[in-house]
C-alpha cells in the first residue's frame, strides 16, 4: 500500500472515534466572534493599564530603556543612517518594520506613546489570528470564544511589558504560522517561519515541523523555498551594502552577550549563591541585560547554542515518532509548537521577560483543547508568565543585588518552564498510543 493510500485509510479508520463535525459558523457568528476577540483585548489592556497598575504599582513599567533605544534607531534611519553599517543594531532586519511605524521621533515620549498604540494593534491582530486558528481547529463558537478569552487572560498575565517591546510581532508570526498549519497551507506556513527568523531568529525552530507535517516531497520543497525567501530576502539589502559590518553588528551583538541572569541556565548558579554568598557576580553591560559571572558560567554560556540544538532535537525525535498522529489531529499542533519554543527558550543563554510573549497564542489554543492533557503544559506556562511579571520590573533591582526572594521567584519560574517542556513532551509522546490504535483498526473500517 502506498503512503498516500495508507494515510487515506488512516483517516477513515480514525473517523469513528471523532465526534460529528459541527456545522460551519455563519458569517454573522464569525463577525461577532472576531468582534468579541477584539473587545476582549480592549478589556484586557484596560485592566492592565488601570486596575493592575493600582493594585501592584511595582509592576508598572512606565519608561522602558528599550523604547528609548527604538526611538533612537527610528530617528537615525529617518536621518539617512543605515543600521548595521552606520550604527550598532543587534536585531534581524525585519525588526525595523515595527520600529519605524511610529512617525513621532521628535521626543522619546511621543515615540513611546505611538509605539504602545502600535503594539495594542499588534496584540489585537494576534488575538484575531488565534481565534481564527481556533475556528479552524474546532469549528465551534464556544471553544473559539474560549480561545479568545484565554489569549486575553494570557495578555493580563504578561502585563505591561507587551506594550514596551516589539515581541508582540513575534507572537503574531507564531499565531499566523499555526493558522497556516491548521489550514495545511505548508508554503504559507514556511513563509511565516522564515519571516519569523528575519524578525527574531528563534521561530526558525518551527521549520522542520512544517516539513514533517507537509509530508509529500513537492509540498516540502515549496515550504522550504518559501521559508528561505522569508528568511533571506530581508537580509539582502544590508548584506550587500556592507557585509563585514553587518555580520559584526548582528552576530557580534548576539555572541557578545553573557549568561543572562534570568536564563534557565543561570538559575543553578544563583541558587548556589544563596547557599554560598559571593559565588556570583552580576555584570550590567551598557544597553544589555544583566549577566552573571561565576565558576563554570562561561562554559555554560559558550555551550548555549549546542544546548538549544540538543533540546530541539529531542523534541523533534518525539515529533517524528508521533508524526502520523500529528498529521491526523491538528489539535496537537499547538502543543508541538509550544514544546519547540520552550526548548529554544530554556536552552538559550538569554531569556528576557518579553520572550514569554512569543508563546501566548499557542498557550491560549492549548488551554482550550478538547483533551485535558493538552492543557497541562499551557497552564504551567501561564503560571510561569505571572511569575515573570512579578519578577520584572518589580524585582529587577533585587535581582541585581542577588536578594534571595528575587532569586527564588525567577528560579521557580524557570523550573516551571522546564516542567512545561517535559509535560509537553509527555503529551506528545502519548499520541503514539492513538496512532497505534488507528493502525490496529480492523480492515472493515477501510473502504473496499
Amino acid at each position: 500500500m502506498t503512503d498516500s493510500a495508507h494515510e487515506d485509510s488512516r483517516r477513515v479508520a480514525i473517523a469513528p472515534r471523532l465526534s460529528t463535525s459541527p456545522r460551519p459558523l455563519t458569517r454573522r457568528e464569525l463577525w461577532l466572534l472576531f468582534a468579541a476577540a477584539a473587545a476582549l483585548q480592549f478589556v484586557a489592556w484596560a485592566f492592565v493599564l488601570s486596575v493592575l497598575r493600582r493594585i501592584v504599582p511595582l509592576l508598572w513599567e512606565s519608561a522602558s530603556p528599550d523604547v528609548a533605544r527604538y526611538a533612537f534607531i527610528a530617528a537615525s534611519i529617518r536621518r539617512g543612517a543605515w543600521p548595521y553599517a552606520q550604527f550598532q543594531f543587534e536585531y534581524p532586519p525585519l525588526t525595523l518594520v515595527p520600529l519605524l511605524i511610529p512617525f513621532h521621533t521628535a521626543t522619546v515620549a511621543g515615540y513611546a506613546r505611538e509605539f504602545k498604540i502600535e503594539m495594542l494593534a499588534v496584540f489585537t491582530l494576534t488575538a484575531l489570528t488565534t481565534t481564527w486558528a481556533a475556528v479552524r481547529l474546532w469549528g465551534t463558537l464556544g471553544r473559539s470564544l474560549a480561545a479568545a478569552v484565554a489569549f486575553a487572560a494570557a495578555v493580563v498575565a504578561n502585563g505591561m511589558i507587551g506594550l514596551n517591546r516589539f515581541d508582540g510581532t513575534v507572537a503574531l508570526v507564531v499565531a499566523l504560522s499555526v493558522l497556516c498549519l491548521a489550514y495545511r497551507r505548508w508554503a504559507l506556513a514556511g513563509l511565516m517561519v522564515g519571516l519569523g527568523f528575519s524578525l527574531k531568529l528563534m521561530p526558525i525552530v518551527l521549520l522542520p515541523l512544517v516539513l514533517v507535517l507537509a509530508r509529500r516531497w513537492r509540498l516540502v520543497w515549496w515550504a522550504t523555498l518559501a521559508a528561505a525567501a522569508g528568511a533571506v530576502i530581508p537580509f539582502l539589502p544590508f548584506v550587500a551594502r556592507d557585509p563585514g559590518r553587518f555580520w559584526a553588528s548582528l552576530v557580534g551583538g548576539q555572541t557578545a552577550r553573557g549568561l543572562q541572569i534570568e536564563s534557565v541556565a543561570a538559575s543553578p548558579f544563583l541558587l548556589r549563591d544563596v547557599l554560598q554568598p559571593g559565588s556570583v557576580t552580576v555584570v550590567v553591560p551598557p544597553g544589555g541585560s544583566m549577566s552573571i559571572l561565576a565558576a563554570g558560567a562561561q562554559v555554560v554560556n559558550t555551550m548555549a547554542p549546542l544546548t538549544v540544538l540538543t533540546l530541539t532535537i529531542v523534541v523533534y525525535l518525539v515529533i517524528w515518532r508521533v508524526r502520523r498522529a500529528l498529521r491526523a489531529d491538528a489539535e496537537a499542533v499547538p502543543v508541538a509548537v509550544l514544546a519547540l519554543m520552550l526548548a529554544a527558550m530554556c536552552g538559550n543563554k538569554v531569556l528576557s521577560p518579553q520572550h514569554m510573549i512569543w508563546v501566548l497564542p499557542v498557550v491560549a489554543l492549548a488551554l482550550v483543547a478538547k483533551r485535558p492533557a493538552f492543557r497541562v503544559p499551557a497552564a504551567i506556562v501561564l503560571v510561569a508568565t505571572i511569575l515573570t511579571q512579578l519578577e520584572y520590573p518589580g524585582m529587577y533591582v533585587s535581582m541585581m543585588h542577588l536578594e534571595h526572594t528575587a532569586i527564588l521567584v525567577i528560579a521557580a519560574r524557570n523550573l516551571l518552564l522546564v516542567g512545561a517542556l517535559v509535560a509537553a513532551l509527555v503529551v506528545l509522546w502519548r499520541l503514539q498510543r492513538d496512532d497505534q490504535a488507528v493502525a490496529a483498526a480492523p480492515a472493515a473500517d477501510t473502504p473496499a
